[in-house]
């Protein structure tokens, strides 16, 4: 009789390969480009946050380098982040965070890397992601991401929901 070992390595191992290959970005067709590139931003998010210990509520890239403003405590913190990595280039006190963004954070359902995933999934334009950020000045709080064709999408920070898609 053969052992029991053997089916669960193989079921682990089958696992763990369709695991993988479900969450890396798309590497072929038209949009592959814009999937990495959408990688790339969430990626520097989610490194900022981990660097600074706080939370994501606004992002912007240029160059290459994605600059990252993180809330710790009462504090907004810059963190910039190499795309390529990505990997934390420099980090600085940018000063007290404002009321508002707090308010909004503290209200958040979502996070930044969640706007951007969202976005990018339900946008029908093509282009990489340039700025996202939290807008206040909308009925509720969203966040809105700006794409470099002009296309600009709005996301509850609330819910996820889609609340504005333009461009």
């Amino acid at each position: 009789m053969a052992s029991p070992r053997v089916p669960a390595a193989v079921l682990t191992t089958l696992g763990i390969a369709i695991t993988v290959t479900a969450c890396a970005p798309a590497s072929t067709g038209a949009g592959a480009r814009d999937e990495v590139v959408y990688q790339a931003a969430i990626a520097a998010v989610v490194q900022a946050e981990s660097d600074a210990g706080g939370r994501a509520f606004e992002l912007e890239i240029d160059s290459g380098t994605a600059q990252v403003h993180v809330a710790v405590g009462d504090r907004d913190i810059e963190v910039d982040v190499d795309l390529a990595g990505p990997t934390v280039t420099e980090r600085r006190d940018d000063g007290s965070l404002d009321g508002e963004d707090r308010a909004a954070l503290d209200a958040a359902g979502t996070t930044l890397a969640d706007g951007i995933r969202i976005a990018a999934a339900v946008r029908s334009a093509s282009g990489g992601v340039t700025e996202a950020g939290v807008d206040r000045d909308a009925d509720a709080p969203a966040w809105t991401v700006e794409f470099a064709d002009g296309a600009e999408v709005s996301v509850a920070v609330s819910d996820g929901s889609v609340v504005r898609s333009a461009g």
